[in-house]
């Protein structure tokens, strides 16, 4: 490896030596004829083309790039530089110099001077990477899929990297135009139809996935492709997840289920989405959870200040140390169950929309534990409502598909929070206040993979509670893009829900599990049918018999218009202030059965 002075001393010369090599070969070789004929030319042109020559060398610091990572940027860069510093040598002597100047000369210079400074940085990288693949001789050979500037990316870090531990061995891409061609000098051996047969052939031991823009039915095709082979098989996450990232070998990952949905992912106008965000100030409760979490992310890569409230302290420290280089970042610490604490943070911070996701989800938990998912999910939508001050632009609530004829706690807490919305939006007619209903969320804390993940490293059955049970699945990234969307198309009072799909057999979500990670489930891994458990449903629905769907402006979001009246306002607070008074007190108090009471009573379920 050259010292950062010696490939200084080696850019110098390739100016210092170009004007004498110049005259040398415009005359013929002759060393004579140069002294005798051209002297005076000869020693103004080295001296004016050496001082031309270390000026722009200290300018663009040629000297300090790593030579054997020589890259078609570099390569520009030294063009840029040869041909400025020879378009200041031309001037300079047809404007100082009287004597006879050779005009072939000028020609010449630039190409000796380029070849000299080049020339030493290809033998370092032949050399190098000689020296590379002979270390490399046990690493895993690596095959990408995707040719483009994403797999050349990937390639150039693997080939850096020796620590990594892998080596490409070729490529393989869809663009017939491609097949044969070689990239880094790497054969694109072949369509993606063609991966079983490569990975035989080459004995792959890793296949990478190098296509963000890929959808949902290429990543499954290619996994079809070379499970049955159990090689390690990484993914480049997509578009959306790439926001503000720089494509590397650190942001591969394993398959994961969620690449595995029946349908593309759903992304968002970043464009749009950033234009109306653009200085405002947003408060996220519940902001440690999974989806607060990746709402306060996406809004800090935008530059957006963010207000974080959770009740949770290591949480928000947490989150604060990870947002708080990206944006203006407030923590607190807070429950949004106490009135006065969410009026004092909104008089203080002055937010312009609130996203409001701090909630209890699990359904058998708070099957056994009505009070809390009462304060929580409707005393805490409540207070976030009273706390409103009349700068709040609007007021995003997330809810739940189990809020659709709900049968447990926890979708009857969170079907009483949608109410409230909706009489709230009846009286604030100047505010936007909106509700999205999410589905069962791939990614988020607790959720039926983490559940299987954790039974399968302690080699105990994976639960599945029905074999007939069908849910709606989607992504974290999709129920975020969901709520931002929501602000954007927001009506006031309106609920909004993703089109997720068919709904997805819970068996068939195990068996594809199992599947990524090498196992057959009934043969390699056995599974446990604990049955129905309090409040749970068979079929999960997005909407109920009495609500209008219609189309919005985003293709894949869909509008909720439910037809019967809201509950009066008054007589709503009334009933959920008087509920929470009776438990804040310890008085016995039958939650579920007090609030579908109330409900018969004004006949909204």
């Amino acid at each position: 490896m050259f010292s950062t002075r010696i490939k200084f001393i080696i850019d110098f010369l390739a100016f210092f030596l170009a004007t004498i090599i110049a005259f040398w070969l415009r005359l013929d070789l002759n060393i004579y004829t140069v002294i005798s004929r051209h002297q005076q030319a000869l020693f103004w042109g080295t001296l004016v083309n050496s001082i031309l020559g270390l000026f722009f060398i200290f300018y663009y610091q040629t000297y300090r790039q790593i030579w054997r990572y020589t890259s078609f940027r570099e390569i520009i860069q030294l063009i840029k530089v040869v041909l400025l510093e020879t378009a200041f040598f031309i001037a300079g002597m047809l404007l100082f110099f009287r004597g006879n100047f050779p005009r072939s000369v000028f020609l010449l210079m630039p190409i000796i001077s380029f070849g000299f400074m080049l020339i030493p940085r290809f033998v370092i990288g032949y050399y190098s990477e000689r020296s590379l693949n002979l270390l490399k001789k046990d690493t895993k050979k690596a095959l990408i899929v995707g040719a483009g500037d994403a797999g050349e990316k990937i390639y150039r870090e693997i080939n850096r990297h020796i620590e990594l531990g892998y080596r490409v061995v070729g490529f393989v891409d869809d663009d017939a135009r491609k097949i044969n061609s070689h990239l880094h000098g790497i054969r694109v051996l072949g369509k993606i139809d063609k991966l079983p047969e490569i990975v035989k052939k080459k004995n792959i031991e890793t296949v990478v996935v190098a296509i963000p823009s890929a959808g949902r039915k290429i990543i499954q095709r290619v996994y079809d492709l070379v499970s049955p082979f159990a090689i390690e098989t990484l993914v480049m996450p997509g578009i959306y997840e790439l926001i503000g990232k720089k494509i590397s070998f650190d942001i591969l990952r394993p398959f994961k289920m969620e690449d595995l949905l029946s349908r593309d992912p759903v992304f968002f106008d970043l464009q749009k989405v950033a234009a109306y965000f653009s200085g405002k100030r947003i408060l996220i409760t519940g902001a440690c959870g999974s989806i607060g979490s990746e709402i306060s992310r996406q809004l800090a890569i935008s530059g957006v200040e963010l207000i974080l409230l959770d009740n949770n302290e290591t949480g928000i420290f947490d989150l604060n140390n990870e947002l708080s280089n990206l944006t203006q970042v407030h923590p607190l610490v807070g429950d949004i169950r106490c009135l006065g604490r969410l009026k004092n943070i909104v008089k203080m911070y002055h937010p312009n929309l609130i996203y409001h996701a701090a909630a209890y989800k699990h359904v058998p938990l708070m099957e056994d534990n009505h009070e809390e998912a009462f304060l929580t999910n409707v005393v805490g939508t409540l207070n976030c409502i009273e706390a409103m001050g009349e700068e709040i632009e609007k007021f995003v609530v997330i809810s739940t598909d189990k809020a659709v004829e709900p049968e447990n706690m926890m979708g009857l807490s969170k079907k009483m929070a949608e109410i409230l919305i909706s009489s709230s939006a009846k009286l604030k007619l100047d505010s936007k206040m909106v509700v999205v209903r999410f589905g069962n969320v791939l990614g988020s804390r607790g959720n039926v993979l983490e559940v299987w993940k954790s039974q399968l490293q302690k080699n105990q059955p994976l639960t599945i509670t029905d074999p007939a049970m069908k849910r709606y699945f989607m992504t974290t990234q999709e129920a975020v893009t969901l709520v931002l969307e929501a602000s954007l198309l927001g009506d006031n009072g309106g609920t909004y829900v993703l089109k997720m799909g068919e709904l997805v057999p819970i068996l068939d979500m195990a068996k594809e599990f199992c599947k990524i990670q090498g196992y057959d489930l009934g043969k390699d891994v056995q599974y446990e049918v604990t049955g129905i458990r309090s409040g749970e449903k068979i079929i999960e629905k997005l909407w109920e018999d009495n609500e209008e769907v219609s189309d919005t402006a985003h293709q894949k979001i869909l509008k909720i218009v439910n037809n019967t009246d809201s509950l009066p306002w008054d007589d709503l607070v009334q009933f959920v202030r008087d509920l929470e008074m009776r438990i804040l007190e310890g008085k016995p108090v039958e939650v579920k059965n007090e609030i579908t009471e109330f409900l018969k009573r004004n006949s909204e379920i």
